[in-house]
């Protein structure tokens, strides 16, 4: 049911590590349109991670859609 609501698999069209300290790293994905508004996305909480279905709940046509890893 869920898989009829969500907008289709893409892939990243960016992914690069922040660095938030000395020995710290923060892992960004960003799909869908470059040039879109933006919309950040950070999950749900600690000991998970980034999941590519994330990226699916926003139209990638319209949103620059931006995913933070909270685990580094």
């Amino acid at each position: 049911m869920l898989e009829k609501t969500l907008y289709p698999p893409i892939d990243p069209c960016n992914q690069f590590f922040l660095t938030v300290s000395d020995i710290h790293t923060i892992n960004v994905e960003e799909y869908g349109n470059p040039d879109g508004k933006p919309v950040i996305f950070l999950h749900g909480g600690s000991g998970g991670g980034i999941e590519p279905i994330y990226a699916r709940y926003f139209d990638p046509q319209k949103w620059r859609i931006i995913i933070f890893d909270q685990r580094g």
